[in-house]
Protein backbone atom coordinates (compact mmCIF):
# COMPACT_ATOMS: atom_id res chain seq x y z
CA UNK A 1 0.00 0.00 0.00
CA UNK A 2 1.00 3.18 -0.92
CA UNK A 3 0.64 5.14 2.45
CA UNK A 4 2.14 2.43 4.49
CA UNK A 5 5.73 2.90 2.31
CA UNK A 6 5.27 6.83 2.87
CA UNK A 7 4.30 6.87 6.25
CA UNK A 8 7.79 4.36 7.05
CA UNK A 9 9.69 6.71 4.99
CA UNK A 10 8.60 10.00 7.05
CA UNK A 11 9.18 8.06 10.67
CA UNK A 12 12.84 6.89 9.47
CA UNK A 13 13.99 10.82 8.57
CA UNK A 14 13.54 13.85 10.63
CA UNK A 15 11.76 16.11 7.82
CA UNK A 16 8.24 16.38 9.46
CA UNK A 17 9.40 18.21 12.56
CA UNK A 18 10.31 21.50 10.94
CA UNK A 19 7.52 21.52 8.54
CA UNK A 20 4.25 20.40 11.71
CA UNK A 21 5.86 21.82 14.87
CA UNK A 22 3.87 20.31 17.82
CA UNK A 23 0.67 20.21 15.54
CA UNK A 24 -1.39 17.47 14.45
CA UNK A 25 -3.00 16.91 11.06
CA UNK A 26 -5.11 14.28 9.95
CA UNK A 27 -5.65 13.60 6.31
CA UNK A 28 -8.74 11.31 4.74
CA UNK A 29 -7.82 9.71 1.48
CA UNK A 30 -11.13 9.00 -0.34
CA UNK A 31 -11.01 6.65 -3.00
CA UNK A 32 -13.99 6.28 -4.87
CA UNK A 33 -12.51 2.49 -5.17
CA UNK A 34 -11.92 1.07 -1.91
CA UNK A 35 -12.92 3.55 0.74
CA UNK A 36 -11.02 6.31 3.33
CA UNK A 37 -7.71 6.17 4.61
CA UNK A 38 -6.86 8.19 7.53
CA UNK A 39 -3.25 9.52 8.22
CA UNK A 40 -2.41 11.45 11.39
CA UNK A 41 0.94 13.58 10.62
CA UNK A 42 2.61 15.28 13.87
CA UNK A 43 5.97 16.51 14.94
CA UNK A 44 6.91 13.53 16.55
CA UNK A 45 5.34 10.56 14.74
CA UNK A 46 3.42 9.19 11.56
CA UNK A 47 1.24 6.50 11.71
CA UNK A 48 -2.07 5.42 9.38
CA UNK A 49 -5.16 5.04 11.82
CA UNK A 50 -7.39 2.17 11.63
CA UNK A 51 -10.70 3.79 12.75
CA UNK A 52 -11.70 7.14 11.86
CA UNK A 53 -11.25 10.05 13.87
CA UNK A 54 -13.51 12.28 15.47
CA UNK A 55 -12.43 15.47 13.28
CA UNK A 56 -10.34 15.44 9.74
CA UNK A 57 -8.14 18.45 8.89
CA UNK A 58 -7.69 17.54 5.56
CA UNK A 59 -9.32 15.26 2.37
CA UNK A 60 -7.89 14.16 -0.60
CA UNK A 61 -10.52 12.73 -2.98
CA UNK A 62 -10.14 10.80 -6.15
CA UNK A 63 -9.41 6.99 -7.51
CA UNK A 64 -7.44 4.69 -5.75
CA UNK A 65 -5.01 5.24 -9.24
CA UNK A 66 -4.25 8.95 -9.13
CA UNK A 67 -3.75 8.50 -5.26
CA UNK A 68 -1.14 6.45 -5.41
CA UNK A 69 0.29 8.40 -8.68
CA UNK A 70 0.81 11.10 -6.53
CA UNK A 71 3.38 8.88 -3.95
CA UNK A 72 5.00 6.93 -6.24
CA UNK A 73 5.80 8.66 -9.67
CA UNK A 74 6.62 12.52 -9.81
CA UNK A 75 3.18 13.71 -10.62
CA UNK A 76 2.25 16.65 -7.78
CA UNK A 77 -0.61 17.02 -6.10
CA UNK A 78 -1.14 20.31 -7.54
CA UNK A 79 -0.77 18.52 -11.16
CA UNK A 80 -3.92 15.76 -10.23
CA UNK A 81 -6.01 18.79 -9.14
CA UNK A 82 -5.18 21.03 -12.11
CA UNK A 83 -6.19 18.02 -14.12
CA UNK A 84 -9.66 17.18 -12.46
CA UNK A 85 -8.44 13.92 -11.14
CA UNK A 86 -8.44 14.88 -7.39
CA UNK A 87 -10.02 17.18 -5.41
CA UNK A 88 -9.38 18.07 -2.03
CA UNK A 89 -11.34 20.05 1.07
CA UNK A 90 -9.48 21.96 3.43
CA UNK A 91 -7.28 25.10 4.22
CA UNK A 92 -4.39 26.38 1.59
CA UNK A 93 -2.06 26.02 4.05
CA UNK A 94 -2.49 22.20 5.21
CA UNK A 95 -2.00 21.60 1.26
CA UNK A 96 0.98 23.38 1.44
CA UNK A 97 2.59 21.33 4.24
CA UNK A 98 1.23 18.01 2.60
CA UNK A 99 2.65 18.90 -0.51
CA UNK A 100 6.19 19.64 0.56
CA UNK A 101 6.08 16.31 2.75
CA UNK A 102 5.27 14.05 -0.13
CA UNK A 103 8.10 16.04 -2.77
CA UNK A 104 10.83 15.64 0.37
CA UNK A 105 10.10 11.64 0.56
Amino acid sequence: MFLTTFVSSLNKGNLITPILLKRKLIVEFRSTDKGSYFLELSSSESKLLSIQPVTVDFVIEGEESDLEEVFLHPVSLKQLISFGKLSIKGSYRDFLRLEALIKLI
